[in-house]
C-alpha cells in the first residue's frame, strides 16, 4: 500500500507536490476547523446563552414568588356571581378598548371560556384582567403569558370555568 503511495508521489512534478502538500498542511486542517469545529463552538455558545437565561428566569421567578409570599394571604373568598358568557366577556373587553386584540372567544359545552390574544399590551391586559376577574363569574382554570419581541407587548391565553360548587 505504502510503496504504491510513494510511486504516485514519485510520479508527479515539484509544483503537483507542493499543490498537495499545501492541499494537506493547510487546506484539510482549514476544512475539518470550519466544517466540524465551528459548528461545535456555535452550538456551545448557544448552549451557555440558553443556561443563562434560563438562570436568569429562575431567578426572576424566585424574586416574584418571594414578592408574593410577603404580600401575605389572598384575599377573602367572594360571593360567586353568575358567569355572564361570551357576550358579557366581549361587552368588556370592547369597553376595556381590547376587542382588536383578541384572536379566540369561544364557549364549550360545558360552560368553560377560552380567550387568546396573541398581541396585546401588557399593561392594558392587567388591567381588564384586574378589573373584570371579580364581576364575571368564572374561576381561571389555565393562564398562560408569554413575552414578545416588543416591549410591553404579550401574548396571552386563559381557559375560563363556572365556579365548582
Amino acid at each position: 500500500m505504502s510503496a504504491r503511495l510513494i510511486d504516485a508521489l514519485l510520479a508527479l512534478s515539484g509544483r503537483e507536490r507542493v499543490g498537495l502538500a499545501i492541499l494537506v498542511l493547510v487546506a484539510l486542517p482549514l476544512g475539518l476547523g470550519f466544517g466540524v469545529l465551528l459548528p461545535l463552538e456555535e452550538r456551545a455558545q448557544a448552549a451557555r446563552a440558553a443556561r443563562v437565561e434560563a438562570v436568569a428566569l429562575q431567578v426572576w421567578v424566585r424574586e416574584r414568588a418571594a414578592e408574593m409570599a410577603a404580600l401575605g394571604p389572598a384575599r377573602a373568598p367572594r360571593a360567586a356571581a353568575e358567569p355572564i358568557g361570551t357576550g358579557g366577556i366581549e361587552q368588556r373587553l370592547i369597553a376595556a378598548g381590547l376587542r382588536g386584540a383578541i384572536s379566540q372567544l369561544s364557549a364549550d359545552a360545558q360552560g368553560r371560556v377560552q380567550l387568546r390574544f396573541d398581541v396585546v399590551g401588557f399593561e392594558r391586559f392587567a388591567r381588564w384582567l384586574s378589573d373584570t376577574d371579580p364581576h364575571w363569574g368564572y374561576e381561571i382554570a389555565a393562564f398562560r403569558l408569554e413575552a414578545l419581541d416588543r416591549p410591553g407587548m404579550v401574548a396571552a391565553s386563559l381557559i375560563l370555568a363556572p365556579p365548582q360548587d
